[in-house]
């Protein structure tokens, strides 16, 4: 069974959780070292879906879908 988790960001946090994933991988291809999981991660973040808050009640149906 696979643990998912749902992490809520403000596109400021968004940019400093990407950066951080980003500085990381650098520094182990620097090293030399394998990047194959960072890069896997940095994607999985990147191409992570976003949730459209609803103003209006007539819109709550189509994003709850």
């Amino acid at each position: 069974m696979v643990n998912e988790r749902v992490v809520k960001l403000d596109q400021y946090e968004f940019g400093a959780v990407i950066s951080l994933i980003n500085e990381k991988r650098n520094d182990l291809l620097k090293q030399q070292q394998n990047t194959e999981f960072i890069t896997e991660i940095l994607e999985k973040v990147i191409k992570a879906p976003t949730k459209k808050k609803c103003r209006f009640k007539k819109e709550r149906e189509k994003c709850e879908r």
